[in-house]
C-alpha cells in the first residue's frame, strides 16, 4: 500500500495536518518560505574572518565516499553542488574539506540567506578560488538550469521544506555524476512529535497570517504559560530550549509554512521513487545509531531475532523502540550500486601495497590519545601513532594554502621506515575507527 508522503501527486504539510492539491499551492507555499528566510536568514551562525573551524565527516569528499565504498577515491578533483545553502554554513565547510574541487555551486531560494552566504566566503578568503562556491539565487526546482552535473551533492533540512520533496530529490538526482553521492537531510515524524503539535497550535493562533516576527512572540509566550506538565513544553525545555534562544531558529522549528516528516518506510519510499535514475540508498551517515545493539544488545535473543529481518525494517524497529533519538534522518543516496570494499578479506600484500590517508579532523593532533567521531577518547599504541603522524593528511584549504599537502604513500613504505612494527591488526582497527582511509 502507499504510503503518500513527500509524492509528486500532492503536497502533504503533515506539520499543520493539511493536504494541499500540488497545482493551487506550490508558488504560495514557495512564497511563504522564501518569506520566513528573508525575514530570518538561517542557520544563524556569526560571519567571521578567516576559514571554518572544525570539521564534519558527511562534508569531506575522502571521508564520505570511503565510509560508502570502504576505500578512498582516486581523485579529489570533483564538482560540487550545495541545494538549499543558506547563510553559506555548510558551503564553507565543503570549501574547506575539499580543496581541489573543480567547480562549486552553491543555490537557495533566500536573497538575504545569499547575501550572509557570500559575505561568509569573502571573509574566509574564497572568493575567486576554485574550490568557492559560486551562489545562485534560485529554486532548487531549476537546478538543471546551471547546465553541470556533480560528484558531490549535498542537500542538508531543504527538500522536506519543498511543497514538492519528489520532485525535487528527482532534480537532484538528474544532475549527479555516476559514481557520485548525494548526502542528505530530512525530518522525522517520530522524534519531533511535539514540534508537529506546536506548529499545529500556532498556526490556528495566528489564524492562518503569514508574520513570522508576531509568530515568534506567540510562540515564546505560549511556551511561558503552559503549565510543566505540558508534553510540548518538557520536550522544549529537555531537547531544543538553548537552540531555541536565536529567534531564527525558533522561527525555523515552529513557524515554518511547509513541512514534511517522514518515517522509515514513508523515506525508504520516497527514495525508491528515483531508482529509476540509477539512485540507491547508500546508508545513514550516522549508522552507530542505527545500530540494534545499541539498544537490544543485553537480550541475545533479541538481538538475533531482530537482525533476521530485512535492514529496511531494522531500520524501522531502531526508530520504533527509540523514536526521541531520530529527530531526522541523513542518509547518502548513490548514483550506481554500492560494493564496499572489505580490507579484512585482503591479503596482507594487497592491504599494504593500498596507500594511507590520514582524517583531517583528528582532535587534538598530534596526540597519542584523540577523540572519535562519538566523542570518545581513543588511545592510540605506539605504532599507531607513530603510523598516523607519517600518513599524509587528507588535504584541507589551509595545507593547500600554505604548501603543505602531501602526495598518499604505499602502507609498505611507511611501515619501512617506522621506529615501531604496524601489525595488520592495527591498521584494520585505525580503517574501523575512520582516523585511516586507503587507496587501492
Amino acid at each position: 500500500e502507499d504510503i503518500q508522503v513527500g509524492v509528486s501527486d500532492d503536497v502533504q504539510n503533515v506539520g499543520r495536518g493539511t493536504l494541499l492539491a500540488k497545482n493551487d499551492a506550490v508558488k504560495e507555499v514557495t512564497g511563504k518560505v522564501q518569506g520566513l528566510y528573508d525575514a530570518y536568514p538561517y542557520p544563524p551562525e556569526a560571519v567571521f574572518d578567516g576559514p571554518t573551524v572544525g570539521y564534519n565527516h558527511r562534508w569531506s569528499w575522502t571521508h564520505a565516499y570511503s565510509s560508502i565504498f570502504g576505500e578512498a577515491p582516486q581523485s579529489n578533483e570533483i564538482e560540487i553542488l550545495d541545494a538549499g545553502c543558506g547563510t553559506g554554513v555548510t558551503a564553507q565547510y565543503l570549501s574547506h574539506l575539499n580543496p581541489y574541487a573543480t567547480h562549486f555551486n552553491a543555490l537557495d531560494l533566500s536573497r538575504e540567506a545569499l547575501n550572509v552566504a557570500e559575505e561568509r566566503a569573502k571573509r574566509a578568503d574564497l572568493v575567486g578560488k576554485p574550490n568557492n562556491a559560486v551562489f545562485h539565487h534560485m529554486s532548487l526546482y531549476d537546478v538543471a538550469d546551471l547546465d553541470r552535473k556533480y560528484d558531490f551533492i549535498n542537500c542538508v533540512g531543504v527538500l522536506h521544506h519543498l511543497p514538492d520533496p519528489a520532485k525535487g530529490l528527482r532534480a537532484l538526482a538528474e544532475q549527479l555524476k555516476p559514481g557520485g553521492l548525494m548526502h542528505i537531510f530530512v525530518y522525522s515524524a517520530l522524534g519531533r512529535r511535539e514540534i508537529m503539535l506546536m506548529q499545529e497550535a500556532l498556526a490556528l493562533l495566528q489564524e492562518g497570517r503569514t508574520d513570522f516576527t508576531e509568530g515568534v512572540r506567540l510562540g515564546r509566550e505560549v511556551f511561558r504559560v503552559l503549565p510543566d506538565s505540558s508534553r510540548i513544553k518538557s520536550r522544549e525545555k529537555e531537547r531544543w530550549e538553548m537552540e531555541n534562544e536565536r529567534d531564527s531558529t525558533f522561527a525555523d522549528m515552529y513557524l515554518h509554512p511547509q513541512e514534511v516528516d517522514y518515517t522509515v518506510p514513508s523515506l525508504m519510499q520516497w527514495v525508491d521513487g528515483v531508482k529509476d535514475l540509477g539512485i540507491e540508498f547508500a546508508g545513514f551517515s550516522n549508522p552507530k545509531m542505527w545500530d540494534l545493539k545499541r539498544l537490544l544488545g543485553d537480550s541475545p535473543e533479541l538481538l538475533e531475532q531482530a537482525l533476521k529481518l530485512p535492514k529496511r525494517q531494522q531500520y524501522r524497529l531502531a526508530e520504533l523502540l527509540d523514536p526521541d533519538t531520530f529527530t531526522h534522518y541523513e542518509f547518502f543516496l548513490s548514483k550506481g550500486p554500492v560494493t564496499k570494499r572489505d580490507w579484512r578479506a585482503s591479503s596482507d600484500e594487497e592491504l599494504f601495497a593500498a596507500s594511507a590517508i590520514r582524517q583531517a579532523g583528528l582532535q587534538p593532533w598530534p596526540a597519542e590519545r584523540t577523540f572519535d567521531q562519538d566523542f570518545n577518547l581513543i588511545q592510540l599504541s605506539d605504532a599507531e601513532y607513530e603510523f598516523l603522524q607519517k600518513c599524509a593528511q587528507d588535504p584541507t584549504a589551509e595545507l593547500v594554502e600554505w604548501e603543505d599537502d602531501e602526495k598518499p604513500r604505499k602502507i609498505s613504505e611507511i611501515a619501512a621506515e617506522m621506529e615501531k612494527t604496524i601489525t595488520r591488526d592495527e591498521i584494520l582497527r585505525l580503517l574501523d575507527l575512520e582516523f585511516l582511509f586507503l587507496r587501492p
